[in-house]
């Protein structure tokens, strides 16, 4: 099961985006925009009740309703609804999911119970977590731009890991100066659970 989730982060054949917008400028919108703009082959699904479609895509108000096996969960919303959107994520089998949302343990006791309430729904089903509070994740041979940074890296045989957003963000712009070419770019603040363990 962990190798197929971890497959299910990196290789998605269909992402969803929880929080996904219209909304010029907004996180919920430049994911969607990096995701469809980034020829990106798999599948691309917008969840947010307040639409009925985004970028000419058919929205859905909750992950249960995309009615369709989705790999992996990218997650935009207040970070107090990211334990229940996880709870759906598990029951509707999900693989893995990137939490953006900012609030967790870097503001406090609460932030780090909200934590724990996400980690605890997540190891039920087995989900893969990456955040909350990151940037996302970049896929150049998948052409699978999953954060809310602006560029796409080339295609090459290095991976690059780091809990730093803003670290990510300078090797992503030197890696467009100086050619550097990535298989796997991710950037994590922090990578703190279940990316490696059982």
């Amino acid at each position: 099961m962990g190798i197929s989730n971890l497959n299910k982060v990196f290789r998605p054949a269909s992402v969803a985006v929880v929080g996904a917008s219209q909304t010029q400028g907004s996180i919920g919108w430049t994911l969607m925009k990096n995701l469809t703009q980034s020829q990106y082959d798999g599948q691309v699904l917008p969840v947010n009740p307040k639409y009925s479609e985004i970028f000419g895509i058919k929205a859905y108000e909750s992950l249960s309703q995309t009615r369709q096996q989705v790999d992996l969960a990218v997650i935009a919303t207040p970070i107090s609804t990211v334990p229940g959107i996880v709870e759906e994520c598990v029951d509707a089998g999900i693989g893995g999911a990137v939490i953006i949302s900012a609030g967790g343990r870097e503001i406090g006791e609460k932030g780090r119970e909200l934590e724990k309430k996400i980690e605890q729904k997540a190891r039920i089903g087995g989900v893969r977590i990456i955040g909350p509070n990151c940037m996302g994740i970049i896929c150049p041979d998948r052409n699978l731009n999953a954060s809310f940074a602006a560029h796409m890296p080339s295609t090459g045989p290095t991976a690059f890991i780091s809990q730093s957003g803003a670290i990510c963000s300078a090797m992503l712009d030197l890696s467009l100066k100086k050619t550097w070419a990535f298989d796997t770019s991710l950037a994590s603040v922090p990578c703190w659970m279940w990316i490696s363990g059982t």
